[in-house]
């Protein structure tokens, strides 16, 4: 491990805020910061959103519940983890079954919380949390949100280390998971 250097960079304090447009899932921001250290100030462009879950869904036999969705933005089919926007005021566990449900059918037991993340910390102030969820079955049809469109499938954990590895898997939080679950 690195030595931390003791001369950390200020905080930066926050002298206005406007939210210059809100598109549903996300609302943009203009904040004026002031470095205490110089004195500097600037306007910054912050993208505002819930926090979002990841979800490694392990079945009684050590597979991966994967889905495989297109995406808007890249305009590709994408295999991810389950997941997706924490509801206000929800419970981080509650968003993790919900969405496993909602998208695969899954269903499990023993729910942790194993990794907390910020997904772009330069530009977006939401959090990624990571929860693992054992021995999933599929216990229920799925209920799409009104634009999802998705498959199921179960991967072994050598083979999601393998789609991570060789880029079958691109989706950058998936990516950010997997990580953490692996290591």
């Amino acid at each position: 491990m690195r030595e931390i250097n003791k001369d950390q960079p200020a905080i930066w304090q926050q002298l206005s805020k406007e939210i210059l447009a809100d598109y549903k899932i996300f609302s943009v921001s203009r904040c004026k910061l002031k470095n205490p250290s110089n004195n500097k100030s600037g306007d910054f462009y912050i993208i505002d959103s819930n926090d979002w879950v990841q979800v490694i869904a392990e079945t009684p036999d050590s597979r991966i519940v994967m889905v495989n969705q297109y995406r808007f933005g890249s305009r590709k089919l994408s295999l991810e983890l389950p997941g997706g926007m924490i509801d206000h005021g929800e419970d981080v566990i509650e968003a993790a079954r919900r969405e496993l449900e909602e998208e695969t059918g899954f269903c499990g037991e023993s729910a942790k919380i194993i990794a907390t993340l910020y997904p772009n910390p330069a530009i977006q102030t939401n959090i990624l949390n990571v929860v693992l969820i054992k021995n999933c079955t599929k216990q229920k049809d799925t209920n799409f949100d009104e634009f999802e469109d998705l498959t199921t499938s179960l991967i072994t954990k050598q083979n999601l280390i393998k789609a991570v590895t060789n880029g079958e898997i691109s989706h950058c939080i998936t990516i950010a998971a997997t990580t953490r679950y692996v290591l």
